[in-house]
């Protein structure tokens, strides 16, 4: 009662303790939260020009590509990589159309609905539209599918979310505009352009202007590279005389890598031949192929394949085997990549080379709702009852349902196919398990459609065998996973520091990227990799990363080097310009021994030298080469040389060389340069369609994606 008392005595104090606390934990939590209300949500992916790209509308339209890329994959999921390439498409997407709407406006480029129809249905419709709307049977585009496209836009198939259909023409709609909006200004570009006529004089002359010159050459191995000392100011100087080769546009980390498979042991080896043994001999079992099949469908880590294989067309270690053994024995376990296996001969009988066949196509493509789809599918039933049962006639029910406009009219006789020609549902179905003259009726998911056919004459005189594969591939164990794991934590509890981690890491074959940029995804050598590049860009110069799993291995990174926009630092680029100091210096002590050979002439210089004169006919700006080796300096010091007087050493791609002219034949006169102006002009427009580039660079652009993924 007395401590009951206190607390009420003090009860005000406790309150504003408790109160404090609760507002200093809030204080904490918006100060330090990304999304806190003091700070403000931060809710921009990056900035345009002053321009905010906000989070949700990133989102919004990267999902719409998603939504589409899945649609072109006809429903496939994307993968983890595709994701990653959608959002870096999402983001230049939504960078050029803030710099890019703009600049149209201002300069009065506009795309019509007049124009949108005539792209989209009229004389000159757009490639783009010619692509989608290709009958994937034929070939053929048919402006009537996009008319009758356009016209179900509100009647979604069975399944689909309503308005999938509209949904999905808007984005290509839109992509269309897009794409009709940069042919315009970059039209707009081009055609501005203009090739003064000397210009084609000029060039005219230079590619036929003929040299005929001997020399000498003193190759760079001449010089020991040992003999050769460069230090890291010519390095420095190097790099500074040629910025713009070196100059980086943004931000880069250099890291070191080790890496620590997740494989499995040798016990993990037997566990799999043991679960392979244990279910040997429900799998011998099976009677029928169609055994077989329920079999691999509950146990196999691989699908069953129902098609049957000549011998040099069977994918197997022991495929020998196969075709000696008797049907229905179980050949194995052997291992085939990183899987045990156990192959059975299901089956083995003579196949042919190509089979005739005929066909009647029913098409669900133009079925705009599930009540046309059921009076088609009572159609198709009717006309496969009357062909296999009653024996009605094939040719004219072809001639008169099918919608195949090649073979209708020859009573749906395909001719001869052979293995391979068709999608692999109708190709194991008409070489593999349908009977000559029966009636069969095959659902073709790529077409959108139903075929009724028989096969009418087939000549089956090659080997082939139906073989079942009983898959187990060989995983480690959580008890091997978890060595692994405890080998790599060491490793990354040891090394610590930069010297350390590199002196552990080149006895494991440490590997090194030298520029990994902020908005990667991937890191070469590794795959997908996102969370360790984000680690990178937290970390500080000589830090050790945590773990990180990728692609089936635990990795532990080291950040090497930190390089900012601009120049790098010089160790980032040491290998790249190493070799061509150390090549300027060779030509500095050639081109001294040159010099001090004092030579009157070629000739002279190459007795002097120990060199061999050589000599080179008809070459030209048009064919720099001397001797069928590229050198463009040589050839023009020896366009421009007075003819007989010796030249200076020239530094060319594969050696020093001296060059004495011997005659120079002028080009044959002429005034129609015409062809020289239109090359010039095809070589200024392709230039000037990176016009798009330079206003990017231009741009103002703040990106943050990295805050976010």
């Amino acid at each position: 009662m007395a401590v009951i008392g206190k607390i009420r005595q003090r009860s005000g104090l406790l309150i504003f303790l408790i109160g404090a606390s609760i507002v200093g934990f809030l204080v904490m939590d918006a100060t330090n939260s990304q999304f806190s209300v003091l700070k403000g949500r931060k809710d921009s992916v990056g900035k345009v020009n002053g321009e905010k790209i906000t989070y949700n509308d990133f989102t919004k339209k990267y999902e719409e590509n998603v939504k589409s890329t899945e649609d072109q994959m006809r429903g496939q999921p994307v993968s983890d990589q595709q994701r990653n390439d959608l959002r870096t498409q999402t983001w230049n997407e939504m960078v050029s159309n803030i710099i890019f709407d703009k600049i149209y406006q201002n300069l009065g480029i506009n795309v019509t609905s007049d124009e949108m129809n005539e792209l989209a249905t009229g004389q000159n419709v757009s490639p783009a539209i010619v692509q989608a709307f290709r009958n994937q049977k034929t070939g053929q585009y048919d402006p009537n599918n996009v008319r009758q496209f356009l016209s179900a836009l509100d009647q979604d198939q069975e399944g689909t979310e309503p308005g999938t259909r509209r949904k999905s023409w808007l984005r290509f709609e839109t992509a269309l505009k897009q794409g009709q909006f940069q042919e315009k200004y970059s039209t707009l570009i081009t055609k501005g352009l203009y090739i003064p006529n000397w210009m084609g004089e000029m060039t005219y002359n230079d590619q036929n202007r003929l040299v005929d010159f001997k020399y000498v050459q003193l190759p760079y191995s001449d010089v020991n590279d040992a003999d050769v000392k460069v230090t890291d100011e010519d390095l420095k100087k190097y790099m500074d005389e040629h910025a713009a080769m070196f100059k980086q546009e943004e931000e880069t980390r250099k890291i070191d890598y080790v890496t620590f498979d997740i494989v499995a042991a040798a016990t993990d080896s037997t566990k799999t031949v043991d679960y392979l043994a244990g279910k040997r001999a429900d799998f011998a079992a099976g009677k029928t192929a169609s055994d077989d099949s329920v079999f691999v469908r509950l146990y196999s880590e691989t699908p069953y394949d129902a098609a049957y294989y000549e011998k040099d067309k069977v994918l197997s270690p022991v495929k020998d085997s196969l075709f000696q053994v008797k049907v229905g024995t179980v050949v194995g376990p052997y291992i085939d990549g990183g899987s045990y296996k156990l192959a059975k001969v299901s089956d083995r009988k003579l196949i042919s080379d190509s089979v005739r066949v005929r066909d009647i196509v029913f098409s669900f493509a133009n079925v705009g709702s599930q009540e046309a789809a059921n009076v088609l599918f009572l159609q198709i039933d009717s006309v496969f009852k009357a062909i296999d049962s009653l024996h009605g006639d094939f040719a004219q029910f072809a001639m008169t349902f099918s919608v195949d406009q090649n073979s209708k009219m020859r009573g749906g006789d395909l001719g001869w196919i052979k293995q391979g020609d068709r999608d692999k549902a109708f190709n194991d179905l008409v070489f593999f398990h349908a009977q000559k003259g029966k009636t069969y009726r095959l659902p073709v998911q790529a077409e959108n459609a139903i075929h009724i056919l028989q096969v009418i004459e087939d000549k089956p005189t090659n080997p082939a065998v139906l073989v079942t594969y009983f898959t187990k591939e060989i995983l480690p164990s959580p008890e091997t996973e978890k060595q692994i794991y405890g080998t790599a934590t060491n490793f990354a509890a040891d090394n610590q520091s930069d010297a350390k981690f590199k002196a552990a890491g080149e006895k494991m074959q440490m590997k090194s990227v030298p520029a990994v940029k902020k908005d990667e995804f991937e890191i070469r050598g590794l795959g997908s990799a996102r969370e360790l590049i984000k680690w990178a860009y937290n970390a500080k110069k000589g830090d050790v990363s945590p773990i990180y799993t990728v692609e089936k291995k635990h990795v532990v990174a080291l950040l090497e080097s930190v390089h900012g926009k601009g120049l790098p630092d010089l160790d980032a680029v040491r290998d790249a310009i190493k070799p061509e100091v150390v090549k300027n210096k060779k030509f500095e002590i050639l081109s001294k021994k040159v010099a001090d050979a004092k030579a009157a002439n070629i000739d002279e210089l190459a007795s002097k030298l120990s060199k061999v004169a050589m000599q080179a006919d008809k070459s030209s700006f048009g064919r720099p080469a001397v001797n069928g080796a590229y050198e463009p300096k040589v050839v023009a010091t020896a366009l421009a040389s007075p003819v007989g007087k010796l030249s200076a050493a020239v530094e060319g791609n594969g050696g020093v060389f001296v060059v004495q002219t011997l005659a120079i034949q002028e080009p044959v006169k002429t005034t129609d340069y015409s062809m020289y102006n239109m090359g010039l002009k095809q070589q200024l427009q392709g230039k000037a369609r990176n016009a798009a580039e330079v206003e990017k660079k231009l741009a103002k652009i703040d990106d943050n994606r990295f805050d976010f993924f």
